[in-house]
């Protein structure tokens, strides 16, 4: 949490932090977006230890700026035309806007970096301000940085925000499912009613894709894969493939709103029926599930679950990432992912090293085993977000059922 940042600034040992944020799309840049709040913004961050945050804007984005309630200080204060004018190269004259920027501000000491930046450009900025500064340290961390660190933790309001999207996101999954069960069989395909045409993923993507539009939503490679193509993880399923009966469908969708936050859930399908093979694997990943939701406890290590997911399916007769390394078939990945402005965050269930994630109070995180086959003509997968409450409790964000079979309801005119 935000609130965090303080102490943790402290434990770093950080004087001050700087987030950059040039891309001016705030929700692109999640470290950026973390103070300004889906914000449309250019301009950086800097915070000093045990004071407020404060946001560097252009004069041209006052009224966004001050939608922040960040402390707000206009980057006119320093003239860079004036700077330009006394200093023709354009690097040098940028390292002397910022070291004017600092030195004004009081920034010293060791300063975290973080931000979504042109890692050359900056580089060289870098190399620049600490020549002409030689009070500042720049820091910057590999894993498990401060940002992240803050970021871990979701208040009230950043989950009632992932509330909300993962509901809309639960209202565009039922949508395409009530497309999909309004079509009619037609020996081993589904005919849309309207069209009188095979059912395509192509016909089901446009469905998703109004759905998420229509609810201020945008979906960044929403997985719709059927038959081999559901047992490639991340196979996005191919447009021109008719819907098929009986057929395992992988549905992945990870959207985010205008906030920059994401949900992310995943639902297998096989339309009419379900061979008995299907069936099984499909009853496997839901014990698996059941059973690792039902021993989540407050303070415990996550590699533990992941473990006890291998062990679970392998019982079942499941080859297990746990212990074949590299895997291609079976259970092939981890237990789940930190979620919020990313939608994989700094945090997780390893499936190899241990890097000591814990399950913490504000915790947001995804849940999903599976099982992969394409060899088999299948896989299947089953993900709800889920949410660490302070009072230990662990709640789903995903509240959408989890049947295999969808019902075809239509019927031939």
């Amino acid at each position: 949490m935000q609130s965090d940042l303080d102490r943790l600034m402290t434990e770093r040992n950080l004087d001050a932090i700087v987030v950059e944020g040039p891309d001016g799309l705030g929700s692109a840049n999640p470290a950026f977006n973390y103070f300004v709040r889906g914000a449309h913004l250019t301009g950086l961050v800097i915070k000093k230890r045990n004071e407020p945050a404060m946001l560097i804007h252009s004069d041209w984005e006052v009224l966004q700026a001050q939608e922040t309630g960040l402390v707000c200080v206009s980057s006119s204060r320093w003239n860079l035309r004036d700077i330009a004018a006394r200093i023709p190269d354009r690097l040098a004259a940028r390292v002397e806007l910022r070291r004017q920027m600092y030195t004004d501000l009081g920034i010293s000491g060791r300063i975290g970096l973080y931000g979504t930046v042109q890692t050359g450009p900056f580089l060289a900025l870098l190399r620049g301000l600490e020549a002409s500064m030689p009070g500042v340290t720049f820091v910057a961390e590999f894993d498990k940085d401060l940002i992240s660190a803050a970021r871990l933790t979701k208040d009230a309001h950043e989950v009632a925000v992932m509330r909300e999207v993962g509901r809309k996101t639960c209202e565009v999954v039922q949508a395409a499912v009530d497309y999909i069960t309004s079509g009619y069989a037609d020996g081993a395909y589904v005919i849309d009613p309207t069209t009188k045409r095979q059912m395509t993923i192509g016909d089901v993507r446009a469905v998703i894709d109004r759905e998420l539009a229509a609810r201020g939503m945008v979906g960044e490679g929403t997985i719709f894969a059927q038959g081999r193509d559901a047992g490639l993880p991340h196979a996005r399923g191919e447009d021109s493939m008719a819907l098929q009966r009986g057929q395992a469908i992988v549905f992945d969708i990870f959207p985010k709103d205008a906030s920059g936050y994401y949900h992310d859930m995943t639902r297998t399908f096989a339309i009419d029926y379900a061979t008995p093979e299907l069936q099984a694997a499909y009853d496997h990943v839901m014990g698996a599930f059941n059973e690792v939701v039902q021993e989540f406890e407050l303070g415990a290590p996550t590699k533990p679950y992941q473990t006890m997911v291998c062990d679970y399916f392998e019982q079942r007769g499941h080859e297990t990432i746990g212990k074949k390394y590299p895997i291609e078939e079976g259970y092939v990945h981890s237990l789940g992912h930190g979620l919020g402005l990313e939608v994989h965050e700094d945090f997780g269930f390893p499936s190899l090293a241990d890097r000591g994630d814990v399950l913490v109070p504000g915790a947001v995180f995804s849940v999903e085993p599976g099982l992969y086959y394409p060899s088999k003509g299948y896989g299947v997968r089953i993900e709800d977000t889920y949410w660490c409450r302070s009072d230990g409790m662990f709640e789903s964000l995903t509240d959408f059922p989890k049947d295999l079979v969808l019902t075809l309801k239509g019927t031939r005119n």
